[in-house]
């Protein structure tokens, strides 16, 4: 009994210290990537990692890319992203690596890439919200940074408004330095608030004891007066970022300070003093290129013996399983082989007419569907054609008459076969369509919107909202000829010097609703019920089996998309 009694103290003993081990050392982790001791932070997790299970290494190899990339090393950052991205990973881990790897490609002016990550950053966020009270504001600082970054500054700016009513709201003090910071950038043609900003990040830098980034805060608001030539107040500053870097471990953040000083002292013409901290400087980005040689050296032996062992795990994997493969493959290929001669010796004469029939067949088919596709496009074809003779004569007809009645008479008409025409081209007729072939609306509605544009004699212009809807060309056509007539009605009668013509439509369900306006101020409408256009509206939306509302010249139309 002793002895069972003390093998399960020994295993508790062990279990209890591992798990103490892995919290202690993330614990440790966290509390140098707040001080923005990277280098250390790297060491540790280098020296420690192999002690741990795979799922324990995984959440390892995840702040280790966060590291990285602090570090200056994006091509080892992302190589190891890479590799995770292989894993299983816990949503929280997904959102991390991919918000890291946004930033490895903003810095690489790689925007296609940082935006496919904030995507995935935010669809993670929106299916797991439990995750947003930690993260979020976080995320909010990186979309930011994005839109900033790629010439959106007014849309980053928003986004940096939401992340601090977000942080403060959640009381998210490690974060809320960050997203005063990322104001005070977007913040470049107004001084004053840029340096409001700055100033509100660095007292909460300071609340926080984050060292580097007190000493970052100091050097970004003493480059602000150095800017405006405002000497002697960025001297006060930079003075007070050396004071505070004496006990700096990031070598290049005190080589950017001692880089600017140097330069205030030349605008000073202090040559003396300038030469003196234009040396420190140098010193420093000397000692920063080397330990950033000396940690890439590093983490290149690392990643060689670590993707070494995990393509020699992956070969013994796969030889097992083709071993055990083979051999089931090889008894079940004996069988298989010993049936199929007996069936073919058996079948041989029957299988050689079938084949001649098959063969035949296929040839009969062949021709056959080969004309039935020659005459499908060739009625395609002179369906189109016949449709651009009916408006080549409508053209002329309309050119041989006298009165503008009739003239606008023929325009109508031709506007109407030409909205057919364009569903005739967007719909490409063939034996391997059938019925439920479908026509996108968006190129279809764009299509009739530039043919009026480019016939009429009025400025036109015109905003549309779509969904992503496609319709069966059986419900195109009335489709068409509707918006059709709601156009032609604005050009005639929307009294206004510039027309502009809005389109929404809006899958509601199974339902596809129509709004349709134009900026008309006064309207000279015509009313009469048996007016070809509303003639022409009420029938197709009767065909639709949808109804409509009309305000003046305000259309509100719904029909079933089926």
């Amino acid at each position: 009994m002793r002895i069972y009694f003390g093998f399960f103290l020994f295993f508790l003993i062990v279990f209890c210290f591992g798990q103490e081990s892995i919290q202690s050392l993330e614990r440790s982790l966290d509390n140098k990537i707040k001080n923005s001791d990277y280098s250390t932070a790297l060491e540790l997790i280098n020296q420690n990692r192999e002690r741990f299970k795979d799922s324990e290494k995984v959440n390892l190899d995840v702040l280790k890319v966060k590291i990285l990339t602090e570090l200056g090393l994006y091509d080892e950052a992302f190589k190891l992203s890479q590799n995770l991205i292989n894993y299983k990973l816990t949503p929280e881990q997904q959102l991390k690596i991919h918000i890291e790897r946004e930033l490895i490609f903003e810095i690489n002016n790689d925007e296609k890439a940082s935006k496919i990550e904030i995507d995935k950053a935010e669809q993670i966020i929106k299916n797991h919200p439990e995750l947003k009270p930690k993260n979020y504001t976080h995320f909010l600082i990186r979309k930011s940074s994005y839109y900033r970054v790629n010439g959106h500054r007014e849309i980053a700016f928003e986004i940096a408004n939401e992340a601090k009513k977000y942080a403060i709201s959640v009381n998210d003090e490690s974060n809320l330095p960050d997203v005063e910071l990322i104001l005070g950038l977007g913040n470049r043609n107004n001084p004053e608030k840029r340096l409001a900003h700055f100033q509100r990040a660095l007292y909460l830098y300071k609340r926080l004891h984050h060292n580097e980034a007190i000493n970052s805060m100091y050097n970004n608001i003493s480059f602000l007066y150095f800017s405006k030539r405002d000497y002697k107040m960025a001297d006060v500053y930079i003075d007070s970022a050396i004071a505070n870097s004496k006990n700096s471990r990031v070598l290049n953040y005190r080589a950017d300070i001692f880089q600017l000083k140097s330069e205030i002292m030349e605008k000073q013409n202090q040559s003396d003093s300038a030469l003196h901290y234009y040396k420190l400087a140098s010193d420093l980005y000397n000692q920063f290129r080397n330990q950033q040689r000396d940690l890439k050296v590093k983490e290149l032996g690392i990643q060689f013996n670590f993707q070494k062992e995990k393509t020699e795990k992956e070969q013994l994997q796969k030889n097992i399983a083709g071993t055990r493969k083979l051999n089931i493959t090889l008894f079940i290929s004996v069988f298989v082989l010993a049936f199929l001669l007996w069936l073919i010796l058996k079948n041989k004469k029957k299988i050689e007419v079938q084949k001649q029939e098959i063969s035949d067949n296929n040839l009969a088919l062949k021709n056959n569907l080969e004309q039935k596709q020659f005459l499908v496009q060739e009625l395609n074809h002179r369906v189109k054609n016949n449709l651009a003779v009916i408006l080549s004569l409508i053209d002329f007809q309309k050119d041989q008459a006298d009165s503008s009645e009739y003239k606008n008479r023929f325009e109508d008409l031709r506007q109407r076969i030409k909205t057919i025409m364009i569903a005739h081209e967007l719909y490409s007729y063939s034996v391997n369509h059938n019925d439920n072939a479908l026509i996108e609306v968006e190129s279809y509605t764009n299509r009739i919107f530039e043919t009026h544009q480019n016939s009429s004699q009025r400025v036109i212009d015109y905003k549309i909202d779509i969904e992503n809807i496609t319709l069966k060309v059986d419900k195109a056509l009335p489709f068409g000829l509707i918006l059709n007539e709601l156009i032609t009605n604005s050009i005639k009668h929307a009294k206004t010097e510039s027309l502009i013509l809005n389109l929404k439509l809006n899958l509601i369900d199974d339902k596809i609703e129509l709004s349709y306006s134009d900026n008309g101020t006064d309207f000279d409408f015509e009313n009469k019920k048996d007016s070809l256009g509303l003639l022409i509206i009420e029938g197709m939306v009767k065909q639709l089996k949808g109804n409509y509302i009309r305000d003046n010249a305000n259309y509100k139309i719904t029909f079933l998309n089926d």
